[in-house]
């Protein structure tokens, strides 16, 4: 039995600084619509949201990019005999 679930993410470029070595680099994080959506019941925008994410990995947001949107499938069953979640069900 197939058990797939689509999810709508948005994946942005950013370009961060590590605030331990001053070194800056090329990211993409990957935010699903569940999460913006609860972010924004909140008073959070995407840019809100993307900076607290990477500020409480160290990181500072130097610059984000224009998100691209996809919707995403899982297949659960698979994933989860990858994962090794458990016991043969």
């Amino acid at each position: 039995m197939k058990t797939e679930k689509m999810i709508t993410v948005r994946a942005y470029p950013v370009e961060i600084r590590d605030e331990r070595t001053g070194e800056k680099m090329k990211d993409t994080i990957v935010l699903d619509k569940a999460m913006l959506q609860a972010g924004a019941m909140v008073g959070l925008g995407d840019e809100d949201i993307i900076f607290r994410l990477y500020n409480r990995k160290g990181y500072r947001v130097l610059e984000i990019g224009k998100p691209v949107k996809a919707d995403l499938s899982v297949d659960l069953e698979q994933l989860y005999r990858e994962q090794g979640a458990g016991q043969e069900v």
